[in-house]
């Protein structure tokens, strides 16, 4: 359904300040999650929104806010979450490495004791409006299997890295590490079609096209079989390994036990190229670059060759412009639920 985008963001307000968050925590989480549904990223929106409510009310997820920095230099921090949401968190964390940024011209903190993140490039476009470069990362609960391996050994870890330019406003790369997500594989399994080779493997670690193996205890593959693993390996270790978080199995799935804390991990970076030169003279040669690259000959059937986050930007002007957000009847339904529980119109 059609939703005006302030009348979203002051429902998703006022369901969080019920839920115990402060005035400027409830419009933090507000804001990212609303910018990732109009930059069509629905599986980190509102679609979230109950389940985080829930994990809140059973005592999963602490709503007070603060963090404590353990470790502090004019380049580098180290922060513990202390089970708050994981989005106040990492917005936090991107805000204190930009502002080391903006004194060293590189930042970096690393994270523990944190939750789900969302959507890893809203951190990264926080750098890339700022003139500077971002990268964001975060491990999680064990999805994929490493290459060679017949069961879920790694997560499925986001990663997230972004650039301004100057006519085309930014580059945002957003990924995480598996061919597919879960919920695809559910989906095609519902429409009785066959996957794609390479998406999964069964509970025997044997190659299968069959999505309903899935459920039975299959898994996720990497993206890019060894090359995927390896990322996914690169984000365990810097998210993770680096700030004292849970690793690998022993993180806590928070999207199946509510009551548990995390213990995840994130890292973030942000570079102000201010200090190396013209901010504007950067701008315009990932300007040039873009350029090329779509005015490079196209393969058959082709007309426009995008760059990484154009499509994403594309549909969030239009909802700006538009005024309103399209949000899918369970997502608002699930709203809707938190709302009359709360006592909220």
């Amino acid at each position: 359904m059609k939703v005006a985008i302030d009348e979203i963001r002051n429902r998703s307000v006022a369901i969080f300040e019920k839920a115990g968050l402060s005035s400027d925590d409830a419009e933090i989480i507000t804001e990212v999650l609303l910018e990732t549904e109009m930059r069509g990223v629905f599986t980190h929106g509102f679609l979230r929104l109950e389940r985080y409510i829930n994990c809140i009310k059973s005592g999963g997820i602490k709503t007070d806010g603060s963090i404590d920095v353990l470790y502090d230099s004019p380049s580098w921090a180290a922060v513990d979450g202390k089970d708050n949401l994981g989005i106040v968190v990492s917005y936090k964390a991107m805000k204190l490495a930009m502002e080391k940024a903006k004194q060293t011209g590189v930042g970096i903190v690393n994270v523990k004791g944190s939750h789900h993140f969302g959507a890893a490039g809203y951190y990264t476009s926080m750098c890339a409006d700022n003139d500077m470069v971002g990268m964001s990362m975060s491990n999680g609960d064990i999805l994929i299997a490493a290459t060679g391996s017949a069961e879920k050994t790694i997560g499925n870890n986001p990663f997230s890295y972004a650039f301004p330019a100057g006519k085309y406003g930014k580059i945002v790369y957003d990924i995480a590490m598996s061919y597919t997500s879960d919920r695809k594989v559910v989906q095609m399994d519902k429409e009785g079609k066959k996957l794609p080779e390479g998406w999964i493997i069964d509970k025997d670690g044997n190659a299968t096209t069959d999505p309903g193996e899935y459920e039975k205890g299959g898994t996720l593959l990497p993206f890019g079989g060894y090359k995927g693993y390896g990322m996914a390996m690169m984000v365990e270790t810097l998210g993770a390994t680096l700030s004292g978080a849970a690793m690998t199995k022993n993180v806590h799935a928070w999207n199946t036990d509510e009551k548990c804390g995390g213990n995840v991990g994130h890292f973030f970076m942000a570079l102000d190229i201010s200090k190396l030169g013209s901010p504007d003279a950067y701008k315009n040669r990932v300007d040039d670059m873009i350029d090329e690259i779509k005015n490079s000959k196209k393969s058959a059937g082709v007309d426009t060759i995008y760059y990484p986050g154009e499509i994403e930007m594309a549909k969030m002007a239009k909802c700006l412009k538009d005024g309103y957000v399209e949000i899918d009847d369970d997502t608002m339904a699930s709203v809707e639920r938190v709302e009359k529980e709360f006592g909220l119109k």
